[in-house]
């Protein structure tokens, strides 16, 4: 949210000009009403919902106000007035300001029309390997991959329009450029394979983790009871824990559910981008109908600060080598543009604390995420070749030592964005709860699946006893414990689904749910036996 007031953003949805949006209008507003009754004679409207039309005469001084708010649906002469009134007919008219000077004027700058589509039909292999020393122009022009293509035709578009929407220091069109660049070189600069304590392990080639995928037989809900519990338009699993688990949950009780739930939906306009390579026609149909619950949410903040990008997966994927390796890696900062799915969460806790955020915060709480996150996925990123987890790119040196680093790291960012800001502290809490309560990742049964090996003694971790966890239990303080009733990685998600959901009805018992899942996932015994 910048440094500006929520105040100050409330002004930041614009009209070209004057309208009330108090009253609703319907499809059945456009249509001529065979009803020859008189219109009932209400009170004045204090904010009419369109002006006389000018062929009628002047009202008289007492009575100008009630005329004001009759409406003649029998006099087809209204219609065109009813019409310029209604919202959507603005939107499709390109009338409505999304904080920018101008109206966005094409769909993949306004977000409200509901009509972008990030797909790309490409069956190629990749840019791999990626040349030494190679710019991000350079791999443009050797990639004949249509979804990079797409991707950067769309980030210089939204680029080119920043006169369209209000970017802040927070969300620039150097900041896109950066994360396209990022992306584009994710593959650049493969690093040698890391040594261990225990010197080379050729087992870490082979790096195996659990299908992403729900799987009720073992460990989820049945999909409908967990639907019935947390319902969805869509009913797709994936976005449903995002959701309720994350950017719901970052509300701490404290933001309207149904006002969390707008902002919650319009996070599909950065979901759809980033699992474009997996959705249908039905499913991408039924995300952007859904997108129009977007409005609520940019009217009440003015979120036009960044766009939706054509997100792709890496289609080199098949040619690269498997397991664990380090490559081009610039910083956290850089890669966050890629990624900005917390700023729904952000928003939430903003909006029920009524306190706002700074950059700095905002900075700092982007990369504690980003560590939780990519800690949490190491193991199966690993496995699926997937090089948008910084913590896997940032790889050098001896693997252990990294790893022990960056969970002394992670523990050390979260504490300090917990105790900085009250909104950063629902963030990074509802961070923590999505990933032991989400199925993709699958935080149970890597934590039963993995043992220890017999094949000599486990190296000793500094992040386990340098005070980084005791920390982030002090900043944790003060947002109370459930106990043994609480969330635990050692619990099946069917299990929380049900406790959660009563426990999310309260804000104390929901804030004390959401302390309870951050320290048991960023214990450090369980980020180790995450990797």
């Amino acid at each position: 949210m910048g440094e500006s007031s929520i105040e100050s953003q409330l002004a930041g949805l614009q009209i070209a000009e004057p309208l009330s949006l108090e009253q609703p209008f319907e499809e059945s507003d456009f249509e001529e009403s065979s009803s020859e009754e008189p219109p009932s004679e209400e009170p004045p409207s204090e904010d009419p919902p369109f002006e006389e039309p000018p062929s009628q005469e002047p009202p008289s001084e007492e009575s100008s106000s009630t005329k004001l708010a009759l409406v003649d649906h029998t006099s087809s002469s209204l219609l065109k007035p009813v019409a310029e009134a209604s919202f959507r007919y603005r939107v499709n008219t390109k009338e409505i300001l999304l904080g920018g000077s101008i109206p966005p004027s094409c769909d993949e700058t306004n977000i409200l029309t509901q009509r972008y589509d990030p797909r790309t039909n490409c069956s190629c292999n990749g840019l791999y390997p990626v040349p030494h020393g190679a710019s991000a122009e350079q791999a443009l022009q050797l990639s004949s991959c249509h979804a990079i293509t797409r991707m950067v035709e769309i980030a210089n578009l939204v680029n080119k329009k920043e006169s369209e929407r209000k970017p802040r220091d927070l969300f620039t069109a150097a900041h896109l450029q950066e994360a396209v660049s990022e992306y584009l070189l994710s593959n650049a600069e493969e690093q040698p394979r890391p040594k261990t304590c225990l010197g080379p392990m050729h087992s870490l080639a082979n790096i195996q983790a659990p299908d992403r995928r729900p799987s009720s037989a073992s460990c989820d809900t049945e999909p409908s009871v967990y639907h019935q519990l947390y319902p969805t338009n869509e009913q797709i699993k994936l976005l449903s824990d995002a959701k309720y688990f994350f950017a719901i949950a970052c509300g701490g009780g404290f933001c309207d559910e149904g006002l969390a739930k707008a902002v919650a939906e319009s996070a599909n306009n950065m979901l759809i981008a980033d699992y474009s390579d997996a959705a249908d026609e039905r499913s991408l149909f039924l995300l952007q109908e859904v997108g129009a619950a977007a409005t609520a949410f940019l009217k009440l903040c003015n979120l036009a600060g960044f766009g939706v990008l054509g997100y792709y997966r890496d289609h080199s994927r098949s040619r690269r080598p498997g397991g664990v390796y380090g490559s081009r890696m610039t910083g956290v900062p850089s890669h966050r543009y890629i990624d900005l799915a917390i700023y729904v969460g952000v928003m939430n806790a903003s909006i029920g604390l009524g306190e706002e955020i700074t950059r700095e915060q905002y900075n700092l709480l982007a990369e504690a995420c980003c560590y939780i996150g990519d800690l949490i996925d190491f193991r199966s990123d690993t496995m699926r070749k997937l090089r948008e987890n910084v913590a896997l790119r940032g790889i050098k040196g001896n693997l252990c030592k990294y790893l022990d680093g960056l969970i002394s790291s992670c523990l050390q960012l979260s504490a300090k964005a917990i105790k900085f800001s009250p909104v950063s502290a629902l963030v990074v809490m509802g961070f923590t709860n999505w990933a032991p309560m989400s199925s993709q990742h699958k935080v149970y049964e890597v934590l039963h699946g993995v043992w220890e090996g017999r094949g000599g003694a486990k190296c000793e971790y500094v992040s386990a006893s340098d005070g980084s966890y005791q920390q982030l239990l002090e900043a944790l303080a003060g947002y109370g414990t459930l106990g043994d009733n609480g969330p635990s990685v050692s619990k099946r998600r069917a299990d929380m689904d049900l406790l959660y959901y009563g426990y999310r009805t309260s804000w104390e018992t929901h804030t004390a749910w959401l302390a309870n899942c951050a320290r048991s996932l960023l214990e450090p015994v369980t980020l180790r036996k995450d990797r």
